[in-house]
């Protein structure tokens, strides 16, 4: 098979992804920001924390 490295780093680089992407659903769903700044000061404030 010579393209088996081909896969493997493939296959670790979607692993990454995967994991990133969930951790930031995880994050927005505890209602984290998504840019880890803290939100005192943040324009967009009002776009991750929304008035109920």
């Amino acid at each position: 098979m010579p393209n088996l490295s081909t896969v493997l780093v493939g296959l670790v680089v979607l692993g990454i992804f995967v994991a990133i992407v969930a951790r930031g659903i995880r994050n927005r769903k505890s209602g984290k920001g998504g840019c880890s700044c803290g939100c005192d000061q943040c324009p967009g404030h009002d776009l991750c924390h929304p008035e109920k």
